[in-house]
This record gives C-alpha cells, sequence and structure tokens, in this order.
C-alpha cells in the first residue's frame, strides 16, 4: 500500500495543515491588533451633527407652533405695552410664565428704573379760524405734556435751518401753535418698500465703518447732552422716495461728505451733521420755550390718514431736564392743509383750538427685562443672547413693533427644549423693555452684566416686523464673515440668501455693539411695516404665520451654531492686514448697488 492510501498518514497531514493555518490566523490578528485604526475625519464628523441639529430644528418648528396664539394672546388680551405701563408688567409676567412653561432654566425679571412714568391722555385739535369745523386727527407725542386745559393760538409756520434763521420769529410766537415746516413727502399707499433702519454700506478702506446709529429725525424736544438718545432711526420708515427730499426746515444742511457714494447707493452716517443737527434742535427748543410758544405740530408722514409715534423722557428726572412743552403728531393730510391754510397771504389767519390730558407718574419706576436660559453643557459660564424689545407704543396693538420679535424669541426657547437640544455654551432669552424710548432695557442688562460681557459670543435681534429673514447684518464685522457662511449653510434653504457686513441701526444690538459684544440684526421682508409701524395699524392681522415661524428656525439655527463653535466669537471687526485670508476679504454686497 502506498503512503497515500495509508490513513493513519492522511490524518496526520490534515491536522499539522490546521495547526498551521490556525497560527497564521493568530499572527495576522496580532498584527492587525497592533496597527491603529485609520483616524476618522472630526470635522466632517462635527459638521455632519451640526447639519442633523439643524434639520432637526427645521422640522421641529414645523410642528406645534405656539407662536400665533402667544401672539394672539399678548396683542388682544394684554394689549398695547407701554414702558412703565401696567400692560407692559403684565406682559412680562406671561412671558416668564411662558419660558418657565418651555422648560427655560433661571426665569426672573430683571429690574431697571424709569424716571418718570407717563399715561396718554385725550388729544383734540379743531380748526376754528377759518371756520370750517374741521376736527383734525392727532395724537400726543410720547412724555410730552397737556395743555392745562382747552387753548387758543394762531397757526406758524416756522422755517430756520439755523440759530440766525430763529431771530426772525422773535417776539411773534407768544401762545402760538407752531408748524415745524412744510409737509412731509410721503409715499403713495402702494408703495411698500421700506428704509431699512439706519442702514449702512459694508465698510470699506474709504468708506469706514461707523457705529453709531443714525441721528433723531425731526424731535423737538431732544434729550439733554450726556442722556441716552431716542431710538428715532426706525421711527421714521415712511421716508421718501426722492433721494434728494425737501429738508425738514428745523435741521440745518447736510454737510458735504468729500467720501460720499454714488447716487443711489446709502450715505455713511456723518457724525458732525449729526451733532450740529442734535445742538440746533436743542437751541431751537429753548428758544421756542422762551418765546412762548404754545404747542409744537408735525406730520406723521405716512399716508391715508395713518399716524407715528415717538418720544422719550429728557433725563434722569423731571427736574433734571427742561420741561417739553406739548407736542403732537398730525395725520398728514390734515398737516398739510394746516400749511396751506397757514402759508396763505396776509391778512389771513389760521386758528386752532388745542387740548390735551396727558399725565406724568413721577419716579423712580420699576421696569423690567424677562430672561431665561438653556444652561451651557460645557461652558455654562459663556453665552448667546436671543433677544427682543417686548415694550411697544400705544396706538395700535404693538403687533409688528415688536410683539412678533417676543414671540419669535419665545418660540425660538420652545423649539430647542422641544428638540432637546444641549448647547455647549448658554443660550439666554431676553425680552427687553423701554427700546422705544432709547434702547434703556437692553442697556441696562449691558451694564448690571458687565462683567459677563467678555464671555457673551453675540446678541441676535429680532425687530423689523412680521417679513421673513431674507439677511443677516453683521454691523461691518468683516472677520465674522466666512465664519457665519462656513457655519450658516442650512439658512439658504429657508431663504436666507445674504450675510453681510452691511449694518443696521434702531434697536437692541446695538446696546450690545457698544460695549463691544458682536450684535446682529436680520433684514426682513418689509411686508406693511412702513405703514404698521408705530401707527394705530399696528394690529394683529398684519402678522404672517409663516414668515415668524422661519424667523423662529433662522434664529435657532443661528445661536445653536455660535452657541457651539470651540471658541468665542472674534471681537476685531477686520482680520489683520497681515494675515493673508481670502475667505475674510470683503465680497461685493449685493446691497451696496442700490439704496433698499
Amino acid at each position: 500500500m502506498t503512503r497515500q492510501g495509508n490513513p493513519i498518514y492522511s490524518r496526520g497531514r490534515i491536522s499539522i495543515l490546521n495547526r498551521g493555518l490556525l497560527a497564521v490566523l493568530a499572527a495576522t490578528v496580532l498584527c492587525l491588533l497592533a496597527v491603529p485604526p485609520l483616524p476618522a475625519d472630526p470635522q466632517g464628523s462635527a459638521e455632519a451633527t451640526a447639519l442633523a441639529i439643524d434639520r432637526k430644528i427645521i422640522e421641529e418648528a414645523k410642528n406645534g407652533s405656539e407662536i400665533m396664539a402667544n401672539l394672539t394672546y399678548l396683542c388682544d388680551v394684554i394689549g398695547p405695552r407701554l414702558t412703565g405701563s401696567a400692560n407692559l408688567k403684565r406682559a412680562n409676567d406671561w412671558a416668564a410664565e411662558k419660558m418657565r412653561s418651555y422648560g427655560l432654566s433661571n426665569v426672573r425679571l430683571e429690574p431697571w428704573e424709569l424716571p418718570m412714568g407717563w399715561e396718554r391722555g385725550t388729544a383734540y385739535a379743531r380748526i376754528i379760524e377759518p371756520d370750517n369745523g374741521k376736527v383734525l386727527n392727532v395724537a400726543a407725542m410720547g412724555w410730552t405734556p397737556g395743555t392745562n386745559g382747552r387753548i387758543v393760538g394762531d397757526v406758524v409756520v416756522v422755517n430756520a435751518r439755523n440759530p440766525e434763521d430763529l431771530k426772525k420769529y422773535e417776539g411773534k410766537l407768544k401762545n402760538a401753535i407752531v408748524l415745524r415746516g412744510p409737509p412731509a413727502n410721503v409715499r403713495p399707499i402702494t408703495d411698500l418698500s421700506f428704509a431699512v433702519p439706519g442702514e449702512r454700506p459694508a465698510p470699506t478702506p474709504n468708506r469706514p465703518e461707523n457705529p453709531d446709529p443714525a441721528p433723531e429725525r425731526r424731535n423737538p424736544n431732544p434729550p439733554p447732552a450726556g442722556q441716552p438718545r431716542q431710538a428715532e432711526e426706525r421711527s421714521q420708515p415712511d421716508r421718501p422716495a426722492n433721494p434728494n427730499p425737501p429738508r425738514d426746515p428745523g435741521q440745518p444742511p447736510e454737510r458735504t461728505n468729500p467720501n460720499q457714494p454714488p447716487a443711489g447707493q446709502p450715505r455713511p452716517f456723518d457724525t458732525r451733521a449729526a451733532g450740529e443737527a442734535m445742538r440746533f434742535r436743542r437751541e431751537m427748543a429753548e428758544f421756542f420755550r422762551k418765546e412762548g410758544v404754545a404747542a409744537l405740530l408735525q406730520d406723521a408722514g405716512k399716508p391715508h390718514g395713518l399716524m407715528s409715534m415717538t418720544g422719550s423722557w429728557g433725563g434722569r428726572d423731571r427736574a433734571s431736564a427742561a420741561d417739553p412743552l406739548p407736542t403732537l403728531f398730525v395725520a398728514h393730510e390734515h398737516y398739510a392743509l394746516l400749511y396751506r391754510l397757514a402759508t396763505r397771504p396776509e391778512p389771513a389767519v389760521t386758528r386752532l383750538e388745542l387740548e390735551v390730558t396727558n399725565k406724568f407718574h413721577p419716579g423712580p419706576i420699576p421696569v423690567y427685562n424677562t430672561i431665561g436660559e438653556i444652561p451651557g453643557c460645557e461652558k455654562p459660564d459663556e453665552f448667546v443672547i436671543v433677544g427682543a424689545h417686548l415694550d411697544s407704543w400705544d396706538l395700535g396693538q404693538g403687533a409688528t413693533d415688536n410683539g412678533t420679535g417676543s414671540c419669535v424669541v419665545l418660540e425660538t426657547a420652545r423649539i430647542l427644549m422641544k428638540a432637546g437640544i444641549k448647547p455647549k455654551r448658554t443660550i439666554r432669552f431676553i425680552l427687553y423693555s423701554g427700546e422705544e424710548q432709547g434702547l434703556h432695557g437692553s442697556r441696562a442688562y449691558c451694564n448690571l452684566h458687565k462683567d459677563e460681557l467678555p464671555k457673551t459670543s453675540a446678541a441676535l435681534n429680532h425687530d423689523t416686523g412680521t417679513g421673513r429673514v431674507t439677511a443677516i447684518y453683521l454691523q461691518g464685522r468683516e472677520v465674522l464673515k466666512p465664519i457665519m457662511e462656513r457655519e450658516l449653510v442650512s439658512l439658504k434653504e429657508l431663504g436666507v440668501n445674504e450675510i453681510s457686513t452691511r449694518s443696521m441701526g434702531g434697536s437692541d444690538h446695538l446696546s450690545f455693539e457698544s460695549a463691544g459684544v458682536p450684535g446682529f440684526m436680520f433684514r426682513q421682508d418689509p411686508v406693511e411695516y412702513r405703514l404698521t409701524h408705530h401707527s394705530q395699524s399696528d394690529t394683529l392681522d398684519k402678522a404672517r404665520e409663516a414668515d415668524l415661524i422661519q424667523g423662529a428656525q433662522v434664529m435657532a439655527i443661528m445661536a445653536v451654531r455660535i452657541a457651539n463653535l470651540d471658541d468665542l466669537l472674534p471681537r476685531e471687526k477686520r482680520a489683520p492686514a497681515t494675515t493673508a485670508n481670502p475667505a475674510a476679504e470683503r465680497q461685493p454686497q449685493s446691497g451696496d448697488a442700490q439704496k433698499p
């Protein structure tokens, strides 16, 4: 028998082969264990996680939105929320309870003091000469006094651009009711375009960024030097479409700017001209008091009888500032009528009877910001602010200014809590008060939390009506543009088509900007904002639910993305000149070509 046929030999060979194969397999496994695994792509993995969070936020916002329910309660049940009023305190308490119901932590009302309260009374004006029986549509400016009964006075038009012009009115204004110049150039109601408040073009080497807000417009009673200025750059959304409209005769002419951009582009803010205008307004207000003027009237500047509103206290307490004169907004059509009558040749006389019953309430009066938080899971002592102002003017319901923004902030909190988002940094939700009188609530917050500001990465602000967010303005912070473009890619599908270094004034983000914290404002579709803004038409029916939900999606994604960055956002506005970073170079802005 041969060896191949020997069964004993064959079994032994197979056994030997099996042992060899096992040894090879064992050595292979040991080698594989000795070799470290290929590294994963941490950046790609982090971005995938961030995009998944974005998607979760977008989807959660579509489910069970409470924006309209909250806005309806705020407008219909609580009503307008004048700073210092009982209605505003009710809104503070209601908002705090909403924050608690959504699961926010450390919910509280933080107080600051109002030097004096103000309550709107009645305002009545009727033309008695000529005796046409016309009763005028008027509304008293905020924080201006009543008339102490019914008064009668001749209507006088004062055209003055400088102190020298005022001299011709000396001895001629006793008991007069003064019109501050000709009627405004009001666009037709079909023109719904809205000049973005305090908007300035992106900075360039020949056009530096200026962080100051635009000057107050047409305020006959400006605060004394050193006192907060009113937030009036948003108080005149109905600017004339003509880029060179007739100027208010009560304002000095603009200074010539050698770096003025071409026609059609927004002009940079001229601090010198603004300072001169403020000084002249103070001089003119004092001149009117000295001459015994009975009341001041100014054009509301809106079509179809719509009113406007603004006003603020002049000092830290009533005794520290000269008492303002009774001042009223007049519906544009009625103001134009008065102007035509008052500019007839002599001996024609135009005379009004007037009565205003406003009241002041002695201060200090406690006013509150409403605050709640989602604590950070890694850096709880660093913050991202999500804010809007809860106060409003009182001619309408305060729906689009700024009930919409307030309810977007609450909805942002609801979405993030419902989605179970755990940000690295604390996201702090703030509903400010006193914004309409000069950003007082946000300034009070910055003062109270000054030790936290170096650890506050950014402050987001929603305050331009009900329209959907179309762009994010970085206030000239060029160094942030590549960061935001990288982080906010998901916003493109929501219709946010631009991240711009342009600037916007007129709201609470400026308080943070002034303190060195990046403050961001959203560019929104104007919808009817130029008509509803500060008018009796600012009512619930103007709100657009889908656009507000989009605003909450944008705010939530942006807040979480900033909160989850490795580092705080940089404070400098421009990348160092020595750093070769093409991504940080200014890109052409779509809004640079023409003024919105």
